[in-house]
């Protein structure tokens, strides 16, 4: 191989970067979702090991004990771990995440609603909670990214079938 030669070795050179069948970079707003849920699968990890901690705790007896505290501690980090993979997935243009995460969004808005009715002291980190849950959902949906999805779907279909 020469210098100036292709690294494909077939001498031909390389597809042209707007060739429709090749696989775009993520859009910004889906970069930004992507960073947001690596940061929260990170906290809901920092938080399970904080809760394993807290079975050191001389009165833990409110939380249901020592064996609990450790149970819910391993279900915070597990979930975090989830949180995580969702987040390399959803880099990649996987669908499933983007059908997860939605899950997950809607979840955390029905939490947050019954958070806000329980205790309507914070009214208003519930109701940022809801608006970040919304723009997060419609970003994953609509627009670049909902346009991104398509087209990586469109190439693993295509992928799948194999050639013609």
């Amino acid at each position: 191989m020469s210098i100036g030669e292709p690294a494909n070795g077939s001498g031909a050179p390389h597809p042209p970067a707007g060739r429709p069948g090749r696989r775009r970079r993520p859009p910004a707003e889906l970069i930004l979702v992507v960073v947001i849920t690596y940061v929260a699968g990170f906290v809901a990890i920092g938080v399970g090991i904080l809760f394993i901690l807290l079975r050191y705790v001389a009165d833990n007896g409110l939380l249901g004990g020592e064996s609990t505290v450790t149970l819910i501690g391993a279900i915070v980090i597990l979930l975090g771990f989830f949180i995580l993979a969702m987040a390399s997935a959803l880099a990649r243009g996987k669908h499933y995440a983007r059908v997860l995460t939605t899950i997950a969004m809607a979840v955390e808005f029905l939490l947050a609603v019954v958070a806000l009715i329980i205790d309507p002291s914070a009214f208003w980190f519930e109701l940022a909670l809801m608006a970040v849950t919304v723009l997060i959902t419609l970003v994953l949906w609509f627009g670049r990214t909902g346009r991104y999805f398509t087209q990586i779907s469109e190439l693993d279909a295509a992928a799948r079938r194999g050639p013609r």
